[in-house]
């Protein structure tokens, strides 16, 4: 017995570019980090963000532009998240071929300090 599909389906089984590869950056991001990716890219209401690792939520956009708008809301979302789950919340991005990642100024502080005192006890 044959199965027909309407087109519909078949084009939301389809992903676009952009969806390629943003799940490439988010699997390097993972790897990278030590941690995993989420299914559905936090679609579920108990596994928020799209990489997490035991210390880091990472929320990541991946955009083929030359720019990228990074929305209030988005910020906000991924601290909120972050903060409920126990975890540093990070905004990752790739644009015009490069890899970013964005904290907030008191976690970046933090982590500069621990590098510093790393740097101090071995010298």
């Amino acid at each position: 017995m044959l199965f027909v599909q309407p087109l519909s389906t078949f084009r939301r089984l389809m992903k676009s570019e952009g969806q390629k590869q943003s799940k490439k950056h988010e699997n390097r991001l993972a790897k990278a980090v030590g941690g995993g990716t989420v299914a559905a890219s936090g679609a579920f209401w108990s596994r928020k963000g799209d990489v997490r690792s035991s210390d880091l939520l990472i929320e990541h956009k991946w955009t083929g532009k030359k720019q990228v708008t990074v929305k209030s809301d988005v910020l906000e979302k991924i601290v909120k998240e972050a903060i409920l789950d126990g975890r540093m919340p990070v905004l990752g991005f790739h644009l015009n071929n490069e890899n970013y990642i964005m904290l907030d100024e008191n976690d970046f502080l933090e982590m500069r300090q621990k590098i510093q005192e790393c740097r101090c006890a071995t010298h």
